[in-house]
């Protein structure tokens, strides 16, 4: 569908060529250094033009981008508003955090979206930045220096935050810093305590209690978890799990970061996900959707918690362009638009619509085990044996992602998961064709078992 609303046909996938692409990709790849993402090292696709929820290519293909960046993608690609309002202040000025026009219009904005008693809100680059920010924040209000992340995690690839991140991120990168120590995560469909929700009375949670018991020198500042986790495939917890969390914090006098990097700025359905429960986190990092795209991430808390020393010391909590004028048009402009459009109420029912959808998958592909997620943050995770749950190896998982590809869907993985990020501004029509180009394009793929002709 065109912008003014008419019905465009589209060929959607991989039909001509990548010849151009191919080309290009080569040329950049002769200064360009190694550890690129390995969907973009699999696809090898070059971007000529984006525009809502398409990509083209160099070659004339068009895909629909249900990668998203992420989730960065949130307003869609080249919205008209925020190529108008981002060029306006590409004009009038762009370096230096001092008080400007943009960040005034950023504050009106947020105080309009935030909601109390997170009123406070400190600029950063990226992720990972926003992170280590938060774990200094949690260490001024505390005065201690320990912290429980959880198994299945990802928080960044610094040091600090690398060290909340668990699994082969941070393979053979250690020694990592002291004082941090991990839990299993509420994954219900891969258990790692073997019990089923909601019999298991949360049991997780008392897991992670007992890990801090045992591990903790006394001296836990924070508890940091995403109310769904992002890059182990979209894993939403059950009802109830963030406020035990919170809970299991306040036993230990710490307190409970939220890591809404991928799921903050309406992208599950809600203003920030851990508004789908009764609990409000002392903090919250934010970042990707908030900018569409500029580099721009965020730490959230209230007054009294951003006021404890030394992280309120001056230059103690600054970044060298957290508050650039360019950061603060993107992030008034973004939040503007969802605010504006309430796109957190669209993402909630196309996320719905979305899961109706894919949800009989489960029964119908034979690499389909679980379909999952939480608005429009969606997982389908593949095994290679469903009565097993045994995950599907890495070139089962490209094996997908490239048919997805190659049909016109372009998504995101993480570990044996296909993970969907749309923009939360997509077209009704365009979703619905993705989610027909998702079911048939999965049924058709065989299991690794039924390729070879035997049993795993």
């Amino acid at each position: 569908m065109t912008r003014e609303g008419s019905i465009e046909p589209v060929a959607w996938g991989i039909r001509e060529p990548a010849v151009r692409s191919r080309a290009h990709w080569s040329a950049e790849q002769e200064t360009i250094g190694p550890g690129l993402q390995a969907v973009m090292l699999w696809a090898r696709f070059c971007v000529e033009s984006a525009d809502g929820a398409v990509i083209t290519d160099q070659d004339g293909n068009r895909v629909l981008d249900f990668q998203g960046a992420g989730g960065v993608n949130s307003i869609g690609h080249a919205n008209p508003r925020f190529v108008e309002e981002m060029t306006r202040q590409l004009s009038d000025w762009t370096a230096g955090a001092f008080g400007s026009a943009a960040r005034l219009d950023m504050v009106r904005v947020l105080q309009e979206y935030l909601e109390a008693p997170l009123d406070r809100i400190q600029l950063y680059s990226g992720g990972t930045e926003a992170v280590e920010a938060a774990l200094r924040l949690a260490k001024s209000v505390t005065g201690k220096h320990e912290f429980l992340s959880f198994w299945g995690g990802f928080h960044g690839k610094t040091m600090g935050s690398l060290a909340l991140t668990t699994g082969s991120a941070r393979g053979r990168l250690g020694p990592l810093p002291p004082g941090n120590f991990s839990a299993p995560y509420a994954n219900c469909y891969r258990c790692p305590l073997k019990l089923t929700y909601p019999s298991c009375g949360l049991a997780c949670v008392d897991s992670a209690r007992e890990v801090i018991k045992q591990h903790s020198t006394g001296a836990l500042a924070a508890i940091v978890v995403e109310p769904v986790q992002g890059r182990s495939g979209n894993v939403v917890p059950p009802p109830g799990y963030l406020p035990a969390l919170a809970s299991v914090a306040r036993e230990f006098d710490a307190v409970l970061i939220d890591d809404e990097m991928m799921t903050g700025f309406g992208r599950t359905g809600a203003s920030f996900a851990y508004q789908h429960e009764p609990v409000v986190p002392d903090i919250v990092t934010v970042g990707k959707g908030m900018g569409a795209g500029y580099p721009v991430s965020a730490v959230i808390a209230s007054a009294e918690t951003m006021s404890a020393a030394p992280f309120s010391d001056p230059s103690a909590s600054s970044s060298s362009f957290g508050a650039f004028p360019a950061a603060c048009r993107a992030v008034a402009t973004t939040v503007g638009i969802i605010h504006e459009e309430k796109l957190a109420d669209r993402a909630e029912r196309l996320g719905k619509q979305f899961l109706d959808g894919l949800r009989p998958l489960v029964d119908t592909a034979p690499l389909v085990g679980d379909v999952r997620g939480l608005g429009l943050a969606l997982g389908i995770e593949l095994v290679v044996d469903k009565q097993t749950k045994e995950p599907a190896d890495t070139a089962t998982v490209r094996q997908a992602y490239l048919a997805l590809l190659e049909a016109g869907v372009l998504v995101m993985t993480g570990g044996n998961t296909l993970r969907l990020y749309p923009p939360l501004t997509v077209d009704e029509a365009q979703a619905a064709e993705a989610v027909d180009i998702i079911c048939r394009t999965l049924r058709a793929i065989p299991s690794p078992a039924a390729r070879t002709g035997g049993a795993r």
